[in-house]
């Protein structure tokens, strides 16, 4: 049987095909009723392979230079005169705290103010400046907008959906809350969304010309996508790819590939990605990794283990290496953090909720 994402993958970034002039700086786009007490325990550190994420969280400005690290300089030098040779003991290279703590106890669970109701309603996404959030309550898109993180969200109104695409493989909101990202029904196709304000609602029209190359590669690969997740900053591009499982089923010994892939926003769209679970955390179609959140600074991914039915994130020193140092969150499914990572947003019970760190 086919099994495909349920509602809520976390994120951000401005469509330079579609998206409303004041984003051109940003790439195009793309987390249980119950109370607070049902939120589930998280924050635990549960295996460290390498690499650190820092226990101080870096500001929004600084996720362009997440810094870098490991050790520089050579082995021992040539020999000099009479026979005695130099050494460069080397020079060890600061890895700056990451925007998000590898320690976050995140406490307090509120439901969120304006969005929890009686109804059962499920996080898709929420932009980084918390102003704008995606939602289903009893399986229906909703929209809400608010003008200040610390107010409540105003009103839900249903969001109509184009034909041909749906919310059923997650979706995932530009920096300014203009530009929509979704996946078509047949799982394979990316396209952008638009609309003129973040109080009003997305146009039925759709932009696929940036995901051109994503798409293609999905036809030629016959796989499926799922998980649709943008960094704040609209450089990156995370998603979920797996193998579909076929009408009779896969045969024995084989449960099918499930990748977290990522790519990089280049002035001719989305460049073709590249593995980010690097054969450390990737699934089997049963069981896949679904990415929900990525921090501002790129350095921390959020994301359901569908095989455990548990919400983790995984850390890196610097944007462009592996993701190793893993935090188990349990229950706090969908989860999507804010700009600076001192708030996490996820579901819980039927609820959408918000922790502090």
């Amino acid at each position: 049987m086919r099994r495909y994402i349920v509602f809520g993958f976390g994120l951000t970034l401005s469509l330079a095909v579609a998206c409303s002039s004041n984003s051109d700086d940003y790439a195009p786009p793309v987390s249980e009723g119950g109370s607070s007490s049902k939120s589930g325990a998280g924050g635990r550190p549960s295996t460290g392979k390498s690499g650190s994420g820092g226990s101080d969280a870096g500001s929004a400005g600084e996720a362009e230079d997440a810094g870098s690290a490991g050790l520089s300089g050579s082995g021992a030098g040539e020999g000099g005169a009479g026979g005695e040779g130099g050494a460069d003991e080397g020079t060890v290279i600061p890895v700056p705290p990451g925007s998000c703590s590898e320690m976050a106890a995140w406490v307090n669970a509120t439901p969120v103010p304006g969005i929890s109701t009686a109804a059962n309603e499920q996080l898709l996404t929420i932009t980084a400046d918390e102003l704008d959030i995606l939602f289903a309550r009893d399986g229906v898109p909703m929209l809400a907008h608010r003008e200040l993180p610390s107010e409540a969200f105003g009103p839900a109104f249903e969001q109509t959906i184009a034909e041909g695409y749906g919310i059923e493989a997650g979706a995932a909101l530009s920096a300014d809350g203009k530009t929509l990202v979704l996946l078509s029904t047949t799982f394979q196709e990316f396209a952008a969304f638009s609309r003129s304000s973040r109080s009003s609602a997305f146009e039925l029209a759709f932009d696929e010309s940036a995901f051109s190359g994503i798409n293609q590669r999905a036809l030629q690969t016959m796989q499926h996508y799922a998980a649709p997740v943008l960094a704040p900053d609209g450089k990156t591009f995370v998603f979920s790819g797996f193998t579909p499982a076929p009408a009779g089923g896969f045969p024995p010994g084989f449960e099918g590939v499930s990748v977290i892939y990522e790519s990089i926003w280049t002035p001719n769209g989305w460049a073709m990605p590249e593995s980010l679970s690097q054969d450390s955390f990737d699934g089997t179609s049963a069981a896949r990794p679904l990415p929900s959140g990525l921090s501002t600074d790129s350095r921390t991914l959020f994301y359901l283990d569908e095989g455990s039915g548990k919400q983790m994130a995984r850390f890196r020193d610097r944007r462009d290496a592996p993701l190793y140092t893993v935090v188990d969150l349990d229950q706090r499914t969908h989860a999507v953090p804010n700009s600076n990572c001192e708030r996490l947003y996820y579901s819980s019970g039927g609820d959408v909720l918000v922790s502090d760190e």
